[in-house]
């Protein structure tokens, strides 16, 4: 081996092992910021030169800086955010729903409902009386009022859902498009065989976004960059970012792909809990308007055939259009006054006989209801959004712990151990100091042979 020979082995190690340390100094610089991945520089032995007395060593080289990365952990990670995006979102909204219906409560559509009936019974046992008149027409004018109030708070939270969800897709699209230029940029910079760790570090995060977001698959292909599979849509494929949007009607909304007028069916995600509850709340309020016409439908059909204490015939209780959460009112005769409330039989409005009938409707079984009663109805309406909290519940507890469980799995792979870092960084400086030793000593030969000459 020449003398130029061995000062240019020592010439690599001295570039090879200083752009070490400054690998080592950025991950120590970057051991406390969320997402970074530990880096590490492809250092191997240089092409071997053949002689003709056989191979010499050419010292060392380098090769791309590659983040610690496991795309295992990556996807079971993702996997676990979507399902805790969705679970989360979901219980939060469920609750909300939970607390607009307030059961079991005094101030809740049952108290009011059973105050109704019980103002009815009353009535029954003295229709004559002024203060049990007068307490029917209070307690109805309560029991609407609660209906009518509860509605508001179910149209108001499905509002809300709706303004949730475009704020969601608004931020969607932003990562799509970010995930989408960060491809481009790697490629630019890199190509598949890595080089560009920070924008990749750039690119996990979006991606990570994304599936707390929208659930889906990201595919990693051959040539470096990430496509991303949202549903039953390609969300991001290469350079390219499809954009989403929400559409509102039927009821609900949906969520679409500009340009498209297909619905997309997101499979997990906040964004995908917010569209499947865009159906559920509104069902709520249809079961709740369904509960609302059956008591107006039912109570007016007996009141009608009622008498007053005057003699009068043929009046509604409640006024007959408004069959809703959001229209139910007293008839204008009720709420004018209280001697306009039927309680007799025609022929006989002293005898409580209509009042008792209406009060027997809260625990009748009714034909119109397959059998079952006004109270069960209501009951089992509570009851559902009850156990769908229940269960939300318990889905984001579960999630939450894997999604935890998987971050913390990730982490103890790609995080920064600065402990770690100080010892490679002393074998780096050592490796250093002997390379600087090796170019001394050639130096020291060169100079002896000049000498000599």
């Amino acid at each position: 081996m020449s003398l130029l020979s061995l000062l240019s082995i020592a010439r690599s190690a001295l570039f090879v092992h200083q752009r070490a340390m400054s690998v080592t100094g950025h991950n120590v610089a970057n051991a406390s910021v969320p997402g970074y991945h530990r880096q590490r520089l492809d250092v191997h032995a240089a092409p071997a030169l053949w002689t003709p007395t056989g191979m010499l060593g050419r010292g060392v080289d380098a090769g791309p800086v590659l983040r610690t990365r496991d795309t295992l952990l990556d996807s079971a990670y993702r996997r676990a955010a979507g399902d805790h995006g969705y679970s989360s979102t979901s219980y939060d909204v469920l609750s909300r729903v939970e607390a607009a219906f307030g059961e079991p409560s005094d101030h809740g559509v049952a108290s009011a409902f059973d105050a109704l009936f019980g103002a009815f019974r009353a009535l029954a046992a003295d229709p004559n009386g002024p203060a049990t008149r007068m307490g029917v027409r209070d307690a109805a004018t309560a029991f609407a009022a609660r209906v009518r109030a509860l509605d508001g708070e179910l149209g108001a939270l499905a509002q809300d859902t709706i303004a949730r969800a475009r704020g969601q897709v608004a931020e969607v699209n932003a990562l799509a498009r970010q995930v989408a230029d960060l491809n481009a940029r790697i490629l630019a910079a890199s190509g598949p065989l890595g080089g560009a760790p920070d924008l990749e570090d750039a690119r996990d995060r979006a991606l990570d976004q994304l599936a707390t977001l929208v659930g889906g698959r990201v595919l990693e292909r051959p040539d470096g960059s990430m496509s991303v599979l949202a549903g039953d849509t390609m969300l991001v494929d290469a350079g390219i970012a499809q954009q989403l949007e929400v559409r509102a009607g039927g009821g609900g909304f949906s969520i679409g792909r500009v340009g498209d007028a297909g619905t997309v069916r997101l499979d997990g995600g906040s964004l995908g809990a917010l569209a499947a509850l865009g159906t559920s709340i509104p069902a709520r309020r249809t079961e709740l308007d369904t509960f609302v016409r059956t008591v107006v439908t039912e109570v007016n059909a007996i009141h009608f055939n009622g008498c007053t204490p005057t003699g009068v015939l043929w009046q509604n209780f409640f006024d007959p259009a408004g069959v809703t959460a959001a229209t139910i009112a007293l008839a204008p005769g009720i709420a004018a006054g209280p001697d306009n409330i039927a309680a007799g039989s025609p022929g006989s409005p002293g005898d409580g006989a209509i009042a008792a009938r209406i009060a027997a409707l809260a625990d009748g079984p009714l034909a119109s209801l397959g059998g079952r009663t006004l109270r069960s109805l209501y009951a089992d309406l509570a009851t559902s959004v009850g156990s769908d909290v229940a269960r939300a519940a318990d889905d984001e507890a579960a999630d939450a712990a894997l999604a935890n469980h998987a971050d913390e799995q990730r982490a103890s792979l790609f995080g920064v151990s600065v402990d770690e870092e100080m010892v490679a960084l002393i074998a780096q400086q050592q490796a250093y100091a002997a390379a600087a030793r090796l170019v001394r000593t050639a130096d020291e030969m060169i100079q002896e042979l000049l000498k000599v000459v």
